[in-house]
Parts: C-alpha cells; sequence; structure tokens
C-alpha cells in the first residue's frame, strides 16, 4: 500500500488525492498512516515537508480570483512542462485534475504573469499559426514570382510583397483594427485612417501605425525580425498577451531612419539606425544647408534636422571647432567620418542617437 511512495516527488505527492486530505484534513487515522510513510522511507520526510507547504498555499490561491487569461494555453503548458512528465493516465482523476489546475492558478499567483511566462521556453509563432487563429475569412497572396508584387487593399494602403512572401488579409476591413499577416519581407505604404490602426503581425513581433510607410523582414526560418521605417512613426511590440499588461506599453516607438531587431529566441528588442539613413526632408532645403567657417555645434544640429536622428555631444567641448562644409552628397556616415576626421572627434550609434566624442579645438 504505502510502497507506491518510495519514488514520489514533491509534484506526486501535490497530485495525490490521500496526501492533499490529510493536509487540508488531518485525522487520527491519517495521521498515523503518514506516519508509516516517513517511518518506511525516511528520505521522503523532506519532500513531502516541500509538497505539505505547496498544497497549503494551493489552499488559499485556489481560493483567490483567477485572472482572465488562455485557460487551455496554460493548462496545457503546465502540466506539460511541471507536471505530465510525473504522471501516468491512469491516475488523473477530476479530482486530481481540480488540484492540478489550482496548482497552475498558484504558480501564475506567487511569481507573478511575467515571471510565468519568463519560465517558459520561448515558443516560435510563424505565418501558419498566426492566420489559422483568425475567425474572420481571410484573403492570401504569395509572391511565387522573382519580381516584387504589389497588393493593393480595400483601404487605399499598398504592399510590395518581396518574392517568396506571403500576405493574408481580410477584403474589406470592417473591424476596429486593419490586421494584416506576413511571412517573409514586404515595404508598407501605409493609407492614413487614425480612427482605425494598421496592424501588421510577423511572426511574435507586431507593427501598430496610422499612416506611414515602412519595411519588415520576417520569414518563418529566420531567428529575427526586422522592422526599419521610412516615414511617420511605428510602435513595434512582442505578440505575446499577459493579462492586465498591454503589450505595446513593452515595445518601441520607431522615427524614420531607425530599426528594430527583434530575436525571436529570447524575446529582446533591440533599436538602431537602418544601415543607410535617408534625408527626411525635401532636397531644396537640403540645398540650403552650406556652412562657412561655422561651428560643428551648428553643423550637427543641421544635420539632425535633415536625418531626424538625435546627435548627442557636449557643446562646451566642440563650440570652438569650426569647419566649411555642405550637405551634399554624401551619405550620413560618409559625412561624420569627414567631419570627426577634420576635428579629431570619434563616435558611434547608441540606441538609434548617435553619440559624438572630442576635444576642444584649437
Amino acid at each position: 500500500m504505502i510502497e507506491k511512495y518510495t519514488t514520489y516527488s514533491v509534484e506526486d505527492f501535490v497530485g495525490d488525492e490521500r496526501f492533499i486530505e490529510w493536509v487540508k484534513s488531518p485525522d487520527t487515522q491519517n495521521n498515523l498512516f503518514w506516519k508509516r510513510v516517513t517511518a518506511a522511507y525516511p528520505d521522503r520526510g523532506p519532500v513531502m515537508e516541500q509538497a505539505r507547504q505547496i498544497v497549503e498555499q494551493l489552499s488559499e490561491a485556489s481560493a483567490m480570483p483567477f485572472p482572465k487569461e488562455d485557460p487551455a494555453e496554460i493548462w496545457d503548458n503546465i502540466d506539460a512542462k511541471l507536471f505530465m512528465t510525473k504522471l501516468d493516465s491512469g491516475r488523473k482523476s477530476g479530482y486530481r485534475r481540480l488540484w492540478l489546475a489550482a496548482a497552475s492558478v498558484f504558480l501564475l499567483l506567487g511569481l507573478g504573469w511575467s515571471a510565468y511566462y519568463s519560465l517558459l521556453p520561448a515558443k516560435k509563432t510563424g505565418y501558419q499559426q498566426l492566420v489559422q487563429n483568425v475567425e474572420t475569412p481571410l484573403k492570401e497572396v504569395v509572391n511565387k514570382g522573382q519580381k516584387t508584387l504589389v497588393v493593393t487593399l480595400s483601404d487605399g494602403s499598398r504592399v510590395f510583397l518581396a518574392k517568396g512572401s506571403k500576405l493574408s488579409y481580410a477584403g474589406d476591413f470592417t473591424q476596429k483594427t486593419r490586421d494584416v499577416y506576413l511571412s517573409g519581407a514586404a515595404f508598407f505604404d501605409v493609407a492614413k485612417d487614425p480612427e482605425k490602426p494598421f496592424i501588421v503581425y510577423a511572426n511574435e513581433l507586431v507593427t501598430k501605425v496610422l499612416g506611414t510607410s515602412f519595411t519588415i523582414k520576417a520569414f518563418d526560418e529566420d531567428s529575427q525580425v526586422t522592422v526599419a521605417v521610412k516615414t511617420g512613426r511605428v510602435s513595434v511590440f512582442a505578440n505575446r498577451y499577459v493579462a492586465d499588461i498591454d503589450p505595446e506599453t513593452k515595445g518601441i516607438i520607431l522615427i524614420p531612419n531607425q530599426q528594430v531587431d527583434f530575436q525571436r529566441k529570447n524575446e529582446t528588442l533591440s533599436r538602431s539606425l537602418v544601415e543607410q539613413p535617408k534625408v527626411v526632408i525635401a532636397k531644396k532645403e537640403l540645398e540650403k544647408f552650406a556652412f562657412n567657417n561655422a561651428p560643428v555645434t551648428e553643423i550637427f544640429e543641421a544635420m539632425e534636422n535633415a536625418y531626424g536622428v538625435d546627435f548627442l555631444f557636449d557643446p562646451e567641448v566642440l563650440s570652438s571647432c569650426h569647419l566649411t562644409t555642405s550637405l551634399s552628397e554624401e551619405t550620413l556616415f560618409e559625412r561624420l567620418d569627414v567631419i570627426c576626421e577634420a576635428i579629431g572627434a570619434t563616435y558611434k550609434v547608441v540606441d538609434a542617437q548617435i553619440v559624438i566624442t572630442g576635444r576642444k579645438c584649437n
């Protein structure tokens, strides 16, 4: 009768009906039985004590209100990762399932939702999983050719779909948001509609805009997703819902010439400048940026305006440096190389900002 407890783990005791009954409602008969178990298998004593504490805490947690979340996914993950490797189907009575559910509640409430999700291994969410979860009918376009395919949506937005890429979307955007699903790479030129955000789901990353242009690269087999903004602003965040937490608040706002790389394995976002930042003002305006023996601080401020990029530097240190130059055909980084060499300074890109370090000029 008691032989089965010789190999019991904490999880096994927590799921054992007789053990639960003893912890919750101890009586003389149960006390004698579990004394026999500990006497026969002394090494189970510490394990039983740990299980007893958990069951007592479960008793309190099971009475607490349960947060709104996808219960099926929670139970599946917790059963698979914490309990199912120890249990066989013959022992899973309804009473036991109830306590496994309570154990899940305890883990979620005790660790907190964010901590709970951090314990789970990152689960890749590809294009097929995303579109299968959509209830409304979707149209799918697959670019099987060698050239970019232009897809015009019902709201006037255009998607320039790269070869080997797929796009799914509703024929008419009748919902509160304009949702599209991408596998591969595409450039989006989104029609403005402040009342109906345009949202792109690309693997585990969500990109939300009102009207702008940007590029997304999100092939299912790639380890990362990249979003680069050409015009406007976009909000980028992980496609993971946690109760009472808006995932967008954990994301990043991108402006022109910025991009974000999302590492799918550890679900981290990192912001940087695009490889070749483009001028964000009219070309005629750029022609006005000609400087004759001007303070280099003034030149850097002009470059900030021209490219929409923040320059960080010490104005007191660099105010004594003067240059004669113009902002013409060179790229941003080519121009920076020339200026920094001329004044004996260096620069590096940190979080999509250009940090310049130099010394006073003679």
